[in-house]
Formats: structure tokens, sequence, C-alpha cells
């Protein structure tokens, strides 16, 4: 059997989720209850001589969806979803599709049964408003939750200095959509009170 020690066992429990608008303020967002994330993949396949030689591959990022319990006043304001007005808080009519960044905590544990928290951030996404369900009370309380759809359009990787975008051996650039830390890695403590511009280790 393959020695599978500090592999991760299991991943759970979201929470502490956050936000930025400009990479550089981080604002709380409100109580977390689940986020999902799938890849945006499209392949096509090319044939010759009856078999297929190559497949090519256009990768988008991703989609998801980040739930909360309640609707965030504060974060739907500075997306620009709704707006107060002299009679109240107004849902508006949206004019600018902003890109932020959303950044959240989950645990994961090791087949030993150590748990440690993991910090995240979705880099480059795109908000959608959330759908709104509302009914009565009837043997429970029904409560509404608010999904807010989510496309992760990613950054570009930027070279050691930070100065330029990264290109590879074959002159491509690579984008970055999600990065996370743990806690025996260098800059863990703080890697949620801002937003990390993704750089290419420096060459030892």
């Amino acid at each position: 059997m393959q020695n599978r020690e500090g592999k991760t066992f299991i991943e759970y429990n979201c929470k502490n989720g956050v936000y930025s608008m400009d990479g550089t303020v981080v604002k709380p967002l409100g109580y977390l209850s689940a986020i999902t994330l799938e890849k945006n993949i499209n392949t096509s396949e090319k044939y010759g001589d009856g078999e297929v030689i190559l497949t090519l591959i256009n990768d988008k990022g991703a989609t998801g969806s980040l739930e909360l319990t309640a609707r965030d006043e504060d974060f739907e304001k500075d997306l620009g979803f709704s707006m107060d007005i002299a009679q109240g808080l107004a849902d508006v009519q949206i004019i600018e599709n902003k890109t932020i960044s959303v950044g959240f905590e989950c645990y994961i544990t090791d087949d030993s049964g150590v748990t440690k928290t993991k910090k995240i951030w979705l880099l480059g996404v795109n908000v959608s408003p959330a759908s709104e369900s509302l009914s009565q009370n009837t043997d429970g309380t029904n409560e509404s939750s608010a999904s807010y759809s989510m496309t992760i359009k990613g950054v570009y990787l930027k070279t050691a200095d930070g100065q330029a975008e990264y290109i590879d051996s074959n002159g491509n650039t690579r984008k970055v959509f999600k990065v996370r830390s743990l806690p025996n890695e260098t800059g863990y403590s703080t890697f949620l009170d801002s937003v990390p511009s993704p750089s290419m280790k420096a060459s030892v």
C-alpha cells in the first residue's frame, strides 16, 4: 500500500468569508454557509488517420456559487446591486459587472486526524445578484438563504519581481484562479488581510 502520510483526507466547514473590491481593502462577508466551484474547461479533439491525434484545451477558469445565510447589504451596495435612496434600501439596475476577489477559510484533516485551517483567495471574480425565495412558517421556520452565482476569471501570473506578466519557455502566459495558504507556509497569518498578487518563485 502506498504511503499517504500528510495527504488531505477530508475538507469541510467553510467559514469567515471576506471580499475585496480593489485588492487592498478587505471587508467581511455575511455568514458563509457554502461555496461551490466547477472548472470551466472546453476540450476539442482533433482527428487524423481515423484516431485522436491532439486534444486542445480552453481553460476559462471556474463557475460556482457563494452561499450566505442571508443577503449581505454592504456587499450588494459595493457591487452596485443596491443603493440607499430616500425611501430606504433599493435593488437597482446593474450597469457595471465589477471584478472582485473572494476569500474564505476551511478545515482540512489528514489521515492521522490532524485538522488545520486552510485560507483561500478566489481571484478575478464576477458575482451575480442573489436569487430570493421567502415562504411562511409551517412546521419549521423555512428560512431562506442567499446564493450568488460566481464566475472566476483569474488574474495573470507575474514574474518573481512582480513587474511583468510571467511568460513560460513556450511564450505562454498563465492565469491564476485560486491561491491557498497553510499554517506552515510563509505569510499564512496575514494571508486574508490583503489579496495576493500571484508571482513566480525567485530562482535560487
